[in-house]
């Protein structure tokens, strides 16, 4: 029984098993149409046959046999617009020849009782194929109709094969059998409405059920995350954000993300993924850890305006739908716990003297404005010698270049990353570093400044530097090794020459 079930469904699917529920539902009433037809078509023959209408008799057996070739013509290629129209195109051409052999228009102008299966043709080519394909048969009937109604205005005698007695029947037979498939399609019409409506129920539910995952996911993580929409304003604030920020989500909703997660002049990571996804990577090169195929990027980047300037792991992606618009975008912030630079800044604006890292400031006229005693125990000169002086005369002629784009990116309001430069020290003596420069605002309220914070890389860099250098007497001495190689290669061979001749 179930291997029957299987076939008749096969049968109807055409047996195409993979595709959505509205693609199935249209194959099955298409192939039961084209079975309806040809396992009716027999039978009208007959009757044809029998009150000796031979022209119709052959005309439906051989509207039986078209429509077995676009039965199978759909199962082979699964399209629903090509076999639709096969198989209207065919009941059309039938019913024509059948209105045609049978007076076209009855007597006194009636019209023919076949021109209502003509308009239940239109409706099954919007059942099927919508709108547009059932235009197009409605123009090719209404052409059929002027044609019919020029000729018959003109007098033309269509010929009549059905027997007097039976016409009358025959008609009302015609008309009832009509008026049953129009019925049938009104029912098919609801059907197709109510199914509809269950379906768009089911995406609500299903979205609503997505929605509150969603926001189960959100309120339970311990990850700040937001979410922005496509205009920039924040549409979901979770309680991990609200403890980081201090700032509830009954305050932000609606409005741009907060400043303390700005990355620069053009807002949060999420913003600029809406507004210029391109250029995050060009801008937070050196910070990206890592990005995806979708264009989801993690990066290890400073937060300027946040806790004054703090290091955070910040995570966003672009939102889409399943057609690829983009509808918002999504962030999650974690704060990176050790130092930051609200530690190497007292809340006068100037360096903290206890911070053990050397870190001093620059003004934007380039000048060196703080200095800490981790920066006079690295580069030797105190507070009062240095304070005033332009920063880039610190630097080494070959890194000063360097040096100067980083700050004016921090001023820019980026974080340009980690660079390494070389240095001078008070007593002459090269100083390699390690440095990050975030920009900052001054403690008094006045101009940006921004904050070089150093590490010590003096011991690192000889090191490398004695490497190259032996590597280098190391190829040099291999050169020379391999020439006297070749020069004793010679030297054999020729000796071997020199014995052969002999």
């Amino acid at each position: 029984m179930m291997n029957l079930d299987n076939l008749f469904n096969n049968l109807l699917t055409s047996g195409r098993g993979l595709s959505t529920s509205e693609t199935l539902r249209k194959l099955r009433i298409l192939n039961t149409f084209h079975l309806v037809v040809i396992m009716t078509a027999p039978l009208l023959g007959l009757f044809y046959f029998y009150v000796g209408a031979l022209v119709l008799f052959y005309v439906t057996i051989l509207t039986g046999l078209l429509m077995i070739v676009s039965f199978l013509l759909l199962r082979k290629t699964k399209s629903l617009s090509l076999g639709a129209n096969s198989a209207i195109s065919i009941l059309w051409a039938f019913l024509f020849l059948v209105s045609w052999n049978t007076g076209a228009i009855t007597f006194e102008g009636v019209i023919h009782p076949t021109w209502i299966l003509n308009a239940s043709l239109i409706l099954l080519a919007v059942l099927i194929m919508g709108y547009f394909h059932g235009s197009l048969w409605t123009m090719v009937l209404f052409v059929q109709t002027g044609i019919i109604v020029y000729l018959y205005q003109s007098r033309f005698q269509f010929p009549n094969l059905l027997p007097m007695e039976t016409a009358a029947l025959y008609h009302l037979g015609t008309f009832m059998i009509g008026f049953l498939v129009l019925v049938l399609f009104a029912f098919l019409f609801e059907r197709e409405r109510e199914e509809a409506l269950l379906r768009e129920e089911a995406k609500a539910q299903a979205f609503r059920e997505s929605k509150k995952y969603l926001d189960d996911i959100l309120e339970r993580t311990p990850v700040a995350t937001f979410i922005v929409d496509r205009d920039r304003r924040v549409v979901e604030w979770n309680p991990a954000c609200q403890a980081l920020t201090g700032i509830s989500s009954s305050d932000i909703l609606g409005k741009e993300a907060w400043e303390g997660f700005q990355m620069g002049q053009e807002g949060s990571l999420a913003d600029m993924l809406l507004r210029e996804p391109g250029a995050v990577e060009d801008r937070f090169r050196e910070s990206i850890l890592s990005k995806s195929e979708s264009g989801w990027y993690e990066m290890d980047a400073l937060l300027p305006h946040f806790k004054q300037g703090r290091r955070a792991l910040i995570s966003a992606g672009a939102l889409v739908d399943e057609t690829g618009a983009v509808k918002g975008a999504i962030q999650m912030v974690r704060e990176v716990p050790g130092e930051s630079l609200d530690g190497a800044l007292s809340d006068s604006g100037q360096v903290n003297e206890a911070f053990v890292s050397p870190v001093y400031r620059v003004n934007a006229r380039g000048e060196i404005s703080s200095w800490n005693r981790g920066c006079e125990e690295m580069f030797g000169y105190p507070s009062n010698e240095i304070i005033g002086r332009n920063a880039a005369e610190l630097v080494s002629t070959r890194h000063r270049a360097l040096f100067e784009e980083a700050v004016t990116r921090a001023f820019q309001g980026e974080t340009p990353g980690t660079k390494t430069w070389k240095c001078k020290h008070k007593e002459g003596k090269p100083v390699f570093v390690t440095a990050k420069v975030f920009p900052v605002q001054a403690g008094n309220g006045g101009e940006k400044e921004c904050a070089v914070v150093n590490a010590n890389v003096t011991d690192l860099a000889v090191r490398l530097i004695k490497s190259e250098s032996e590597a280098a007497e190391t190829k040099e001495k291999f050169k020379t090794l391999s020439e006297e190689h070749d020069l004793l290669k010679k030297n054999i061979a020729s000796f071997i020459r020199k014995k052969e001749e002999q």
